[in-house]
């Protein structure tokens, strides 16, 4: 038979009660302690789900925030539960649920209500960070990846090939007359023909691309672990889709995009693959555009 903590809610008045209270005090200090050591929303959990199982024997520890699609855990799923509810001034912070195999006694239970008090302010600040994060990264208006993202992400793709040699190839996507468009049907529609095209781009990558918006009408789509081959074909892919670009409005607006590629793989110097693949764009509009460009 299972033991669960139906979705109890975890607030403000029990995180009191555990600060309040003297026993346990060393480990109630020691996690409080652990908490306030990052920011960061994955090392905090870490160092929770750690002490948690040290002060009270768990197979497993999973954290879940549907709202912001977040989903943790450490060890095996068993049939014993407890599941908790966390919130703060009315905020859901998201749950925690604890399983084993044998039952929780009634004193383990009340102190992982103690435990799970300690987590709530560190939680919400943790969650904070993550959304300021997450917000200084991406472009308001395709709501896509920004410039700052993508140099992070290339920073970490060349750190990654020098060390594991693990390839990558990188598009760089420019839409085709862009300022025609937005100086014979204005700003409005030019915005709509950004959010359409980026939407394409998303939609016809794989899950394990990257997309960017690197500034004005032009895009970038990281793929790790890609030879030019690969994406080539799926440039192509791209380049298709863009032409199928419809814009709510009354005039017929013709949508292209010219693409080039390089290849982290093919270069003697793995930092010069953006400069290789802004050059194979130039050489995509210089041909007439509307076309997919390689540069080794």
């Amino acid at each position: 038979m299972k033991t669960t903590s139906s979705s109890k809610v975890i607030g403000i008045e029990r995180y009191r009660a555990a600060t309040e209270n003297q026993t346990d005090s060393l480990d109630i200090t020691h996690l409080a302690l652990q908490l306030q050591q990052t920011i960061e929303l994955t090392p905090l959990l870490q160092a929770f789900c750690h002490e948690t199982a040290r002060l009270i024997p768990c197979d497993s520890v999973r954290y879940k925030n549907e709202n912001r699609l977040l989903n943790y855990q450490t060890g095996e799923t068993k049939v014993h539960r407890c599941r908790y509810q966390l919130e703060l001034e009315n905020e859901l912070l998201g749950e925690i649920e604890c399983t084993r195999a044998k039952p929780f006694s009634i004193i383990e239970t009340d102190l992982m209500e103690r435990l799970l008090s300690l987590l709530i302010y560190p939680l919400r600040n943790a969650l904070l960070y993550q959304k300021a994060v997450a917000e200084a990264h991406r472009d308001p208006l395709t709501q896509i990846s920004n410039r700052a993202a993508f140099d992070e992400a290339l920073d970490r793709e060349i750190c990654s090939f020098k060390r594991h040699l693990t390839g990558f190839s990188l598009m760089v996507i420019d839409i085709d007359h862009f300022k025609n468009i937005n100086d014979t049907y204005g700003h409005i529609v030019g915005d709509s023909v950004l959010k359409a095209v980026a939407q394409k781009i998303r939609n016809t990558v794989r899950r394990s691309d990257e997309v960017f918006r690197y500034g004005g009408e032009e895009f970038v789509v990281l793929l790790s672990n890609t030879e030019l081959d690969g994406a080539k074909f799926i440039a192509e892919r791209i380049r298709r889709a863009i032409k199928q670009v419809t814009i709510n409005s009354n005039k017929n607006i013709s949508v292209t995009a010219s693409v080039g590629i390089s290849s982290a793989n093919n270069l003697k110097d793995v930092s010069d693959t953006l400069y290789h693949a802004d050059k194979a764009l130039y050489q995509a509009k210089d041909e007439g555009r509307d076309r997919v460009v390689v540069r080794p």
